[in-house]
């Protein structure tokens, strides 16, 4: 089967293809985003939605005059604009690509897939994945066989969104969703659907009769619908020493959360009067704060924080903390945005504690 003759993939096709990707994102972001939120840190949809508007905006003001220019702009467009892991990996994959397509003014469907893979191999690389992991490389690759095989769009869609299902029963061993071990199985990654929704988008841009709709105000979609139908989350505060600690770590995990709603989380950091310590009073505040009335987390940083906590937890206070009230045994900053992420997506107490204890698992060597 050979490509189709009128199909000239140039730059203004790939600019009608980084319009269409942008459309998707948004029309799917919601569902990316539940994605992430089973097994992952759940900003993915956001982010993707966050980044592909910042692509579609540059390349509007500067049109490239090649596919390289264009995939060079495109991926460090995103680089610059999402945070998480989805930036530094798809901008990655885009700027390599770019890079392998050189100063052509078009190129066939083999040449393009030759330059996907050269950027499908810079992403392996970086984030050190490969075939199996549970990762976008795992819907990236089966299309990329298909394009070069095949030599139509449509049959490598099709194979990227087989390959991204495939993930469902896969552990993943990458990223935030490797906390959970064998608990990953199960769940598909949301990095591989997005894989699937910009081959997608290369079918809708090589259709003439497509066409873009208005760009509406841009809306980041929240986590699950099922945070807006608990009625309250799971509340978290975080207790360190310092109080600048303390905060920061809050704005850090909020942050890394991305969709915008973010679960009651609050510091209590440092003593009373702003010395290095804990102070009962400011950890039992902090807590009537983040009660929605489904649990509070506790994350400390250091042993007599957690005795101070404890203390409160005993009864031997005489403040009364909220019902359903647990410390998390995590380290404090990469358990921080586990808990964070976990309660601001919908995730009961027990839940949240898991991804706060999983947190300790995470190698980094």
């Amino acid at each position: 089967m050979t490509a189709t003759p009128e199909l000239t993939l140039d730059a203004a096709y790939f600019g009608r293809w980084l319009v269409a990707a942008a459309q998707l994102f948004e029309e799917h972001g919601a569902r990316l985003t539940a994605l992430d939120a089973a097994a992952g840190d759940g900003d993915h949809g956001a982010n993707m939605v966050r980044g592909f508007g910042a692509v579609r905006e540059a390349v509007a003001q500067q049109p490239p005059a090649t596919p390289g220019e264009l995939f060079g702009l495109a991926g460090t467009t995103l680089t610059n604009s999402v945070g998480g892991a989805s930036g530094p990996l798809f901008g990655m994959a885009l700027r390599r690509t770019g890079k392998r397509l050189g100063a052509a003014d078009s190129v066939t469907p083999r040449e393009f897939a030759a330059a996907l893979r050269a950027g499908a191999e810079a992403v392996g690389k970086l984030g050190g994945a490969v075939p199996g992991d549970s990762t976008l490389l795992d819907a990236l690759l089966p299309a990329l066989d298909a394009l070069e095989e095949q030599e139509t769009l449509a049959a490598a869609s099709t194979a990227s969104l087989k390959g991204a299902e495939a993930t469902g029963a896969m552990q993943a061993k990458k990223g935030r969703a490797s906390y959970l071990g064998e608990r990953s199985i199960g769940h598909q990654d949301a990095g591989a659907h997005s894989v699937v929704l910009l081959f997608d988008a290369l079918v809708l841009a090589a259709d003439p009769a497509w066409q873009p709709e208005p760009v509406a105000a841009a809306q980041e979609p929240v986590a699950t619908e099922a945070v807006q139908s608990k009625g309250g989350r799971v509340g978290v505060v975080l207790v360190s020493h310092s109080r600048e600690v303390a905060e920061s770590t809050v704005e850090l995990a909020k942050a890394m959360v991305g969709s915008g709603d973010v679960a009651p989380v609050y510091a209590a950091g440092g003593t009373d009067d702003g010395r290095i310590g804990t102070s009962a009073e400011r950890i039992h505040a902090a807590a009537l704060k983040a009660d929605e009335g489904k649990g509070v987390a506790i994350l400390c940083d250091m042993g007599s924080a957690v005795l101070t906590v404890q203390a409160l937890l005993s009864g031997a206070d005489d403040r009364t903390m909220p019902a359903d009230t647990a410390i998390v045994d995590a380290p404090f900053v990469e358990g921080a945005v586990g808990v964070v992420v976990t309660a601001s997506v919908g995730g009961d107490l027990a839940m949240v504690l898991a991804a706060g204890e999983d947190a300790r698992n995470y190698r980094k060597g």
